[in-house]
């Protein structure tokens, strides 16, 4: 008999920590492996990831890793599934393994620990076939991924939608059945978080004349500044466009906006040589150019925190000033509405040349309701699991699909919890009833930084008890300084009168660490001064803090 379980570690009823797993006969293949930004992150901790716990302790039966796109949500949490699994291997595009093993190098992760693969056409793994299927998304490479099984198919499709995007794909969801020869698709597993969205997503993939006209009114003796996610660049391809009608010059402002540009870069050479790139600059020469277009980008909430430093005078390269204009193409996600608003606030104190671009002009290359109906009314599968969202998202697309009596005739929406199981066998769903019991979040310390802390706490009630201490700053490896200031939080650990003498006691610590110890790398400096901050913070308080600390390079 032949047995397939699908089941999520992450993904359902949230926003992010996307990871699915299709189990056939015992052997199993993971689909992504992201990460989330907890809505309340002011204990110091800002990256959940999933529990990895049930691949580890099943590491021999997994076949691969399929990675469908390189949003934060979809992959990042991909070095520490690798660390937990070594030995793995990797399924994805070509232009997203050039971003998977940047970001893997970046954790000292080994790389004959891991292989990535580049699939661009049907592989037979295990006892089944795996068709690769080409989307457009928000970055050149964007997959679907089709499991062929002897009794049907199960096919995964995310962050993508219909039409023609150029450089970034295009599918046509009429044409999407001749890629399966009349095989039956017992399910289909599709973005749903989208879905309370009417219209199609093409439609709100454009910008909005107003940011044109922003070009055309601000002084060539002034800079455009751009604040968007660093995963969206179909919005940051218009504004490349824009620099060039304007004959401005562009400042990438955010190191994997940056990898990413090259890239596209040289895609755009090979489809379009008529198309010419503007002039881009280093970002350290930002405060030299009057009339760059700067990309500040960053991972949800990351981009407003960069804008925050920037406002307070904080970063050491880019100033805004009152004359400058900016532009947020940023639609923030659920829970990070507050922090989105305050640093539009802080902005509009500076300059009054400011656009913010809401979801109801524009948004991420997620599918909405609409495409997703279109999708199953084309391909028919037999069971349609809605994933990657709040439940009452996957709700709202499951009755919408009810509501078209021909189509749920042949189309049963079924909605699974992370850890519930989809269980079929020889092609029909037979069972929702089982569950992993290894499912939840995992906190990381010192994520986003290239260092991995030591620990890895799975009870938030630890931060409560003892509290966080949070040190960063900057760090220049021409000069192996730290330069900038010296930003030291606490939450829960140390009185607010015995601060400075605690601030001066962690900048004594650095500094002797610094100077008198050797560290082959910057993972084994860092760990040497959260141990030292932590003993000595004991011996003082008695409480044994969560430290966190960061040095950004620059």
């Amino acid at each position: 008999m032949e047995k397939v379980n699908i089941f999520a570690l992450g993904g359902q009823d949230e926003n992010g920590k996307n990871c699915f797993v299709l189990d056939y006969n015992d052997n199993l293949y993971v689909v992504n492996t992201g990460v989330k930004i907890p809505i309340n992150s002011n204990n110091g901790v800002d990256t959940l990831i999933p529990d990895f716990t049930f691949l580890e302790k099943n590491k021999k039966k997994i076949q691969g890793i399929f990675i469908s796109d390189i949003r934060n949500e979809s992959f990042s949490a991909l070095p520490w599934l690798v660390m937990k699994v070594p030995g793995v291997k990797i399924y994805t595009s070509f232009l997203n393994k050039q971003i998977i093993q940047e970001r893997l190098s970046k954790y000292n992760i080994k790389p004959n620990s891991y292989e990535i693969i580049s699939l661009s056409e049907r592989i037979k793994l295990g006892e089944i076939y795996i068709q690769p299927i080409a989307l457009p998304g928000c970055a050149p490479g964007n997959l679907g991924f089709d499991f062929i099984t002897p009794n049907g198919d199960y096919v995964f499709m995310f962050n993508y939608v219909e039409g023609d995007l150029g450089i970034f794909g295009r599918t046509w969801f009429l044409h999407l059945p001749k890629l399966f020869n009349k095989r039956k698709i017992n399910a289909l597993i599709t973005d749903a978080g989208n879905s309370r969205y009417t219209g199609r997503a093409i439609e709100k993939l454009f910008l909005p004349n107003s940011v044109e006209k922003m070009f055309q009114r601000t002084s060539q003796q002034n800079k455009i500044i751009i604040g968007g996610y660093s995963e969206d660049m179909v919005s940051m391809q218009q504004i490349i466009e824009l620099a060039v009608k304007y004959n401005r010059p562009i400042i990438p402002y955010g190191k994997a906006y940056a990898d990413l540009l090259f890239l596209v870069n040289q895609i755009q050479e090979k489809l379009d040589t008529k198309f010419k790139f503007p002039e881009i600059l280093d970002y350290k020469q930002v405060h030299k150019v009057h009339n760059a277009v700067v990309l500040v980008t960053g991972a949800i909430n990351r981009l407003y925190t960069r804008f925050i430093r920037i406002v307070n005078n904080e970063d050491v390269y880019l100033k805004i000033t009152k004359e400058d204009a900016v532009i947020v193409i940023a639609p923030s996600v659920n829970g990070l509405e507050s922090l989105a608003a305050i640093t539009l606030d802080e902005i509009a104190k500076i300059t009054p040349n400011l656009i913010d671009i809401s979801d109801n002009e524009y948004f991420y290359c997620r599918p909405t309701r609409e495409d997703v109906y279109n999708l199953t009314k084309y391909l028919k599968p037999t069971i349609l699991l809605p994933v990657q969202g709040l439940y009452r998202y996957l709700v709202d697309l499951a009755n919408y699909i009810k509501e078209d009596k021909i189509l749920a005739k042949e189309v049963n929406p079924v909605i699974l919890q992370n850890g519930k199981i989809a269980h079929f066998a020889n092609g029909k769903l037979v069972s929702q009833n089982g569950k992993i019991k290894d499912v939840g979040d995992v906190i990381i310390d010192g994520f986003g930084v290239g260092d991995i802390s030591s620990e890895v706490l799975a009870e938030r009630e630890i931060l409560g008890r003892e509290g966080v201490i949070i040190i960063n700053s900057m760090y220049s490896p021409k000069t192996k300084q730290i330069i900038g200031k010296l930003n030291i939080n606490y939450v829960g650990v140390i009185d607010p009168q015995d601060q400075p003498y605690i601030d001066a006691l962690i900048k004594e610590i650095i500094a002797d660490v610094m100077l008198t110890k050797t560290f082959l790398t910057m993972r084994e400096f860092n760990e040497k001064v959260r141990k030292t901050i932590r003993k000595r913070i004991f011996k003082i308080t008695d409480k044994d803090p969560m430290v966190a600390f960061t040095l950004t390079t620059i």
